[in-house]
């Protein structure tokens, strides 16, 4: 399984010595040996799967705070790292520092972290009722995601459209071709992000939502990210995106084509990253200080820099910062449950993708047909209604979704890196097949139903 949000991540190549502070040393006397030991306990190992850039910045500023420290990075991806940590890496490193929520949760279950000392006034467990650190404290959010739209606002005008606010602003005709959306499944934070409109809109207004506006977005390939480039330049108009995303195409943008800008819908959620202390730390207490450096004001301010343009998690960053648009701990918000995420998310999926994503280019020219029976006032507003419905209903009800089995029966399995993927059982094929069948029966009840109005309008 992916994980919820998709970062830059970097394979282990070996061990980044990113600073020392080594002295002039004569091997051979009790003095280097009382300063090599000395140095052995001043360090820290990290493992994250940040990428370099963000990763450095706060190496430096904490080895400028700590001048006779130095810190030890380990880079893997979070899918690796999990398998390297279970087979006794916790005892290697002294802080697991990186976004990927499921392998805390699993690693904290089979304890394997220490306790952390927080302050919960700074540092609030919670957004909107939902948990973003430990609610036992064995590991913390470091920074936050926030999921939206990216949109490029002169783009946006051209279309003769206003910016957009919610989710449901992307289903416009008029924004035909123009709107990129990930796909749950193919995509690492695509899970979160459709999860986030199911949740905020129910199960039927959702799917719905996501029908209208699969109607102007070109899938392509569909297994990547959207290239955030194509909204920056212009070529596309808006993404549903997560904010970290836009950062590097608001430096490289067009000038002609203007600055991207985002919105975070009135329902969204923020989904964070974490930072934990090994409970075998061999060096707990430069852990302890690394953590809190990276939890302490200084540095959650630098998370706001323009190369990096990140969401704090300390409520005095923002209220130092009254300039910030996007305030995730004012409010009751979205009470998002990623734990009902996991639950059903290769379900999900799998609609997403049956219902969606396969019969996109057959329910695009369906969509066309309509938006002309709108425009044209052709058939009654009921009739254009159900025609609406049958394009925006999934073949899996709200309460048949709710079934245990149903969705451990599509449940994307644990697996280790470089083994194969198990095939779909014969019984999750043989639903996938009725539901393709049912999508097709929708397509052909709304394609009659058009041309009866068709008909109508030629008599």
């Amino acid at each position: 399984m992916t994980d919820p949000i998709d970062r830059p991540r970097r394979r282990l190549v070996g061990t980044l010595l990113l600073a020392g502070a080594a002295g002039s040393l004569v091997p051979g006397c009790a003095l280097f040996a009382a300063k090599k030991s000395a140095m052995a306990e001043r360090r820290v190992v990290v493992l994250t799967s940040y990428a370099e850039e963000l990763v450095q910045r706060f190496q430096q500023a904490f080895e400028q705070k700590y001048p006779d420290a130095r810190v030890e990075v380990l880079w893997r991806h979070s899918a690796d790292a999990l398998a390297y940590l279970r087979r006794g890496g916790m005892a290697e490193i002294d802080v697991y520092w990186t976004p990927a929520p499921r392998n805390f949760a699993l690693l904290k279950q089979e304890g394997r972290f220490a306790r952390l000392t927080l302050d919960r006034a700074a540092l609030p467990p919670a957004i909107g009722g939902t948990a973003i650190s430990d609610p036992d404290g064995y590991y913390a959010a470091f920074e936050l995601a926030g999921y939206g739209i990216a949109y490029n606002p002169e783009a946006v005008r051209k279309l003769g459209l206003p910016p957009p606010r919610d989710w449901g602003d992307l289903a416009d005709p008029a924004y035909r071709g123009k709107v990129q959306m990930p796909i749950p499944g193919r995509v690492g934070f695509a899970p979160v992000m459709a999860e986030i409109v199911l949740q905020g809109e129910g199960w039927d207004k959702a799917w719905a939502t996501f029908s209208a506006i699969a109607a102007n977005v070109d899938f392509g390939s569909g297994d990547r990210s959207p290239d955030t480039d194509e909204v920056a330049a212009g070529h596309k108009a808006a993404r549903m995106s997560i904010d970290f995303f836009i950062t590097p195409s608001r430096r490289n943008a067009d000038p002609a084509a203007g600055e991207l800008a985002f919105v975070y819908p009135p329902k969204t959620a923020f989904n964070p990253s974490h930072v934990g202390i090994s409970a075998q730390a061999p060096h707990p207490e430069m852990a302890k200080a690394f953590v809190d450096f990276v939890l302490s004001a200084p540095a959650q301010e630098m998370l706001l820099e323009p190369a990096v343009r990140r969401l704090p998690v300390r409520r005095d960053v923002y209220a130092a910062h009254p300039e910030l648009t996007v305030r995730p701990f004012d409010g009751d918000g979205l009470a998002y449950d990623d734990e009902l995420r996991r639950d059903r998310q290769g379900l999900v999926a799998a609609l997403f993708d049956i219902a969606i994503v396969q019969p996109h280019v057959e329910a695009l020219a369906l969509w066309n047909d309509l938006d002309r029976a709108d425009r044209e006032g052709r058939g009654s507003a009921a009739r254009r209604a159900e025609i609406r419905a049958l394009l925006g209903t999934v073949p899996v009800s709200d309460e048949a979704q709710r079934d245990e089995k149903l969705r451990r029966l599509f449940a994307f399995p644990d697996r280790e890196p470089g083994k194969p993927e198990l095939p779909p059982s014969p019984e999750r094929l043989a639903i996938e097949a009725r539901w393709k069948a049912e999508v097709k029966d929708r397509l052909a009840a709304a394609r009659r139903l058009l041309q009866a109005l068709q008909s109508k309008s030629t008599l």
